[in-house]
């Protein structure tokens, strides 16, 4: 049984506060801000993510208005939460971060994968467009602005592993450095990364991938591996990748499929050997994992405003909306697992102080559900009828 009471006490103890203060006092964060600490602004930024407030006007008169919240959050002007937006280090809340995702990690998420798949991150970046004229320094357009949010995602655990912001001129492919790092996982992503010198450090430091090849792309088969008639996989290869000037060395496996939606044929290649084409082909669609999450934490969470214009500020809100995410996501493992999570996180942005038990009693079904019965073909009852009574076919057709 949880010892916290309320999901606001609950949120509270998942939380690594510790850590967060004495970052504080190491780098001298609070200096200046000591009533608004560190712990204070990120619960405000966590309440303000929660209940959608759409700027730092309305988050501000939200404090004012919650008198259980200023417990955790004080009260605080709208240009004062500016400042210290702007001011502050984004990578305390980095480290929040990394506890809380570490802590998802021991719970190994929800996701149902098969133990051969081993360890499966998704590379990927989202764009957000602003104002040019108040963030100048995220150039994108004459008369546009916007951040990229390159994104390693952990499919197994349903959150993200790490991110970096940048300007959106900025290519996919330039980061792939800092994300791809460690062997035995497998990285998953499309087009955008493709890269040959990569592909054969990849395979020389143990590190696997699986990708999507692009529609020009040059290779050299080797072998034709044998593909079951009932299998969705249209052919499975082993290549060696590029032409003349721009050729791999190692060989890599490319398995060939169609798109359901579109009917659109298209290779898959992967330096793993040791699953089936089909098992490729299931891996590669995982990679869509981390699409539906951009669009949730920007539909749920309010990437799409953001509260300040420098970078500090939209990095700290960034860490802050993953944060939440990790924290909803453990509540719902250890308490709410039965139940939907969206449901979940409704309930919890109407009543941050509502207690756990009553949560549960509000996600919990109130009446079994209706079951339908089948309506009786009324034309076989008439004939049994009729044939109690000894009638013959004929007479009943």
């Amino acid at each position: 049984m949880c010892k916290y009471n309320t999901v606001m006490e609950t949120m509270q103890g998942l939380l690594p506060i510790e850590i967060l203060e004495k970052l504080s006092k190491e780098t001298g964060a609070g200096h200046g801000n000591e009533k608004f600490t560190a712990i204070r602004q990120l619960n405000t930024l966590l309440y303000a993510h929660l209940t959608e407030r759409t700027g730092l006007r309305s988050i501000e008169a939200s404090l004012l208005a919650e008198e259980k919240l200023q417990e955790y959050t004080g009260t605080i002007s709208f240009s004062q939460l500016s400042r210290v937006n702007r001011e502050r280090d984004p990578e305390l809340f980095k480290a929040v971060f990394d506890e809380v995702f570490s802590e998802l990690s021991r719970h190994n998420g929800l996701a149902k994968i098969p133990l051969n798949y081993g360890i499966l991150k998704v590379l990927d970046s989202t764009a957000v467009r602003l104002c040019l004229r108040l963030i100048p320094w995220a150039k994108y357009s004459d008369s546009t602005g916007a951040v990229k949010i390159h994104t390693l995602y952990d499919v197994i655990i349903g959150c993200p592993d790490k991110i970096i912001l940048t300007d959106a001129l900025m290519h996919d492919k330039k980061k792939m450095s800092e994300f791809v790092i460690e062997p035995g996982v497998t990285y998953l992503f499309d087009r955008a990364y493709i890269d040959y010198k990569e592909f054969d450090k990849y395979c020389i430091d143990g590190i696997f991938f699986v990708s999507r090849l692009k529609k020009d792309a040059v290779f050299k088969t080797l072998n034709v591996n044998p593909v079951k008639e009932t299998s969705s996989v249209l052919s499975d290869k082993t290549v060696i990748l590029g032409g003349y000037g721009n050729r791999m060395e190692n060989p890599l496996r490319l398995v060939q499929v169609k798109d359901t939606s579109n009917g659109e044929l298209f290779y898959i290649v992967t330096n793993r050997f040791d699953l089936t084409a089909d098992e490729i082909s299931d891996i590669y669609r995982l990679r869509w994992s981390i699409e539906t999450f951009f669009k949730w934490i920007k539909q749920h969470l309010i990437i799409k405003k953001f509260y300040g214009t420098s970078p500090n500020a939209i990095l700290t809100q960034i860490y802050c909306a993953l944060i939440l995410y990790c924290l909803l996501k453990l509540i719902h493992i250890l308490h709410c697992n039965k139940f939907d999570f969206l449901k979940m996180l409704r309930l919890i942005a109407s009543g941050l102080f509502i207690t756990l038990d009553y949560l549960i009693q509000c996600l919990t079904p109130t009446k079994p559900p209706v079951i339908r019965q089948k309506q009786p073909n009324w034309k076989n009852e008439y004939r049994v009828v009729l044939n109690e009574y000894a009638l013959t076919d004929d007479f009943v057709k």
